[in-house]
């Protein structure tokens, strides 16, 4: 198990030392199978003494992410491609922890840094991804089998001053000492 989940830009990464498990692999595996254009990913999973954490992580604040940004280019997670594409991720990955035998209580986390967030657009885009994730199905068919137990939009601040995700501290790779 690697000690730090590095992002695909490399500028930031998750402290993984005190997780059970973790594993930023989903990406590759489904390439390797033949899968990336069926199936999507998140980008990491930290397993806790009693959950799962799937994380999806976005930094739109990152220097090449604004270099290329103009006025009309800028993320958007409301947008309805990008949107979707967020709520994709979560189901496709849980093909993954099923095969993976990860059967703890799934908790989604969405790190999100972007131009124009704020702590009301993380809690309105919580508030639509919770209409969209399985919260109401599991609700109507078992009252005992559950595929989500809470979802987050959080931004790396937040992540990292969480009592529980906190454990498991968001960090620019400089300070992470790999």
């Amino acid at each position: 198990m690697p000690d730090f989940l590095i992002e695909e830009k490399r500028n930031y990464g998750i402290d993984c030392r005190k997780a059970m498990w973790a594993s930023d692999e989903i990406h590759a595996i489904y390439h390797e199978c033949g899968l990336p254009d069926i199936l999507s990913d998140a980008d990491f999973v930290v397993e806790t003494e009693d959950s799962i954490l799937l994380i999806e992580y976005k930094n739109a604040n990152i220097p090449e992410a604004r270099a290329h940004a103009t006025a009309t280019t800028e993320y958007d997670p409301f947008q309805s491609k990008k949107f979707n594409k967020i709520v994709s991720k979560f189901y496709d990955s849980l093909h993954y922890l099923r095969l993976m035998g990860k059967e703890k209580p799934i908790h989604y986390i969405f790190v999100l840094e972007y131009p124009k967030g704020d702590s009301a657009s993380r809690k309105m885009l919580r508030n639509r991804l919770k209409k969209r994730l399985p919260f109401e199905l599991q609700k109507r068919i078992s009252a005992e089998k559950r595929l989500i137990d809470s979802v987050s939009v959080l931004n790396i601040s937040e992540w990292n001053s969480d009592t529980k995700y906190g454990r498991y501290p968001i960090l620019p790779v400089s300070q992470l000492g790999t």
